[in-house]
């Protein structure tokens, strides 16, 4: 019970004495313009490292919530060009617990012809009523609608556009489509190409290169065009609970289905963004630990010129009684205080400037004229954020454990000092 009460009266006397003395500071310009540079480095390694991991975990999002939203998260196309039968494949896929939604489709390399101009697409033949439950488009759209007419309209069956396809070509909603599909003859030479004539129902708009090379149409037009019944398809579209699982469903799927089929899962066509923006993440963790270990330097190099200049002090209160053990817990709390403060101002800067980086940088594009994310390239034309409380803690956290470590080799050093060596 003595032995509690004494630790406690020696923390409480190292907590007063370093509060003291990082309150009234040392005497040497030196020493504080190095406290100084600690706080900042520490401030500006954590607001950084908030801001950048923020605005990373805003693609993430967007990511998920837009790019994953209008691919599928698991495709299995035929190996011999068609499967036969494809609601008994689906019906074999849904017996999966992860699975959502499986949708079939078609896809063929063609060209979109106005006049003169031409334009490389991708014909993407989709069931209209299936699709909107793998494929989020519909909900992108911005002029007329998701396939409103099932039927052909004026003689034509429908079709759906992107809003950068639509104004290259300058095409525009109830104008004819026409589209060319290249034809290869028996000896494996192009032959002349089949015109399939469309009426534009509907426009979409995502952002990025989606907007330009997709087309949507039905797909028994397709099918009728290629010759197949109405049971075969190019392949099938899987939707999943969590995108995320894409490959551990995929290869369980894929060996249950009795077809011989090609996989591809969105790692594969698109997980080369998901990859980058993990890379980026892990590239920020490394970078603030190298700017608070530099900071870090700081506190070492100001708490052992602080020691050097309380000698005097310290060897006076060792002589009255003050053991090693409350000297070093006194120099840890100071370079602690130290520490905290730039943490502290390294939070509050990195949280607000997160919280309306999207507005800030709008506001620098109008200045400037200048565009952060062209949504011609990317899927987004914004620079997104997203706070995660839970990193700005881990991000606190470990600059104050570096901050702890680098104080405890001076504060170390202090204590095993005796009175005579610091009086002298």
């Amino acid at each position: 019970m003595a032995s509690t009460k004494s630790v406690k009266t020696n923390n409480t006397i190292a907590w007063q004495l370093a509060r003291r003395y990082y309150k009234t500071g040392v005497q040497s310009p030196y020493i504080r313009f190095i406290n100084r540079a600690s706080r900042i480095g520490f401030a500006i390694g954590v607001a950084a490292l908030i801001i950048g991991l923020s605005v990373m975990n805003g693609f993430e999002r967007e990511l998920k919530k837009t790019l994953l939203s209008v691919i599928p998260d698991i495709e299995f196309k035929a190996v011999s060009g068609s499967l036969p039968n494809w609601p008994s494949t689906a019906k074999q896929i849904l017996g999966n617990t992860n699975v959502v939604a499986v949708a079939p489709f078609i896809e063929l390399n063609a060209m979109v012809q106005k006049q003169n101009a031409m334009e490389a697409v991708v014909l993407k033949a989709v069931d209209p009523l299936l699709e909107p439950s793998i494929n989020a488009t519909s909900k992108y759209m911005v002029a007329g609608e998701w396939f409103s007419q099932q039927t052909e309209i004026d003689g034509l069956p429908p079709a759906i556009i992107g809003a950068g396809l639509a104004e290259k070509l300058g095409l525009e909603l109830g104008e004819r489509l026409e589209l060319l599909l290249p034809k290869i003859s028996d000896t494996g030479r192009l032959s002349a190409p089949e015109y399939l004539n469309f009426e534009i129902d509907g426009i979409y708009k995502i952002g990025g290169q989606m907007d330009h090379g997709q087309v949507y149409v039905p797909l028994s037009v397709v099918q009728k065009s290629q010759g197949f019944s109405a049971e075969q398809v190019q392949g099938v579209k899987v939707a999943l609970t969590d995108p995320f699982m894409a490959n551990r469903v995929a290869a369980e799927v894929g060996s249950e289905i009795t077809e011989f089929v090609y996989i591809i899962d969105w790692f594969r066509s698109q997980g080369h963004v998901y990859n980058d923006i993990i890379l980026v993440k892990d590239i920020m963790y490394l970078v603030m630990v190298l700017v608070m270990s530099v900071a870090s330097f700081n506190i070492i190099s100001s708490l052992s010129m602080a020691v050097q200049e309380k000698y005097g002090d310290i060897g006076i209160l060792k002589t009255l009684g003050l053991t090693p053990q409350t000297v070093k817990n006194t120099f840890v709390l100071m370079g602690l205080f130290t520490a905290v403060r730039g943490i502290c101002w390294g939070v509050l800067v990195g949280v607000i400037v997160a919280l309306f980086l999207p507005e800030l940088f709008q506001m620098l594009e109008y200045v400037f004229n200048v565009k952060v994310l062209d949504g011609d390239v990317y899927f987004i034309a914004y620079l997104p954020s997203e706070i995660n409380f839970l990193q700005v803690l881990v991000i606190a956290g470990t600059a104050l454990t570096i901050a702890l470590i680098a104080s405890l080799y001076p504060a170390t050093k202090a204590s095993k000092l005796t009175p005579i060596e610091l009086l002298n």
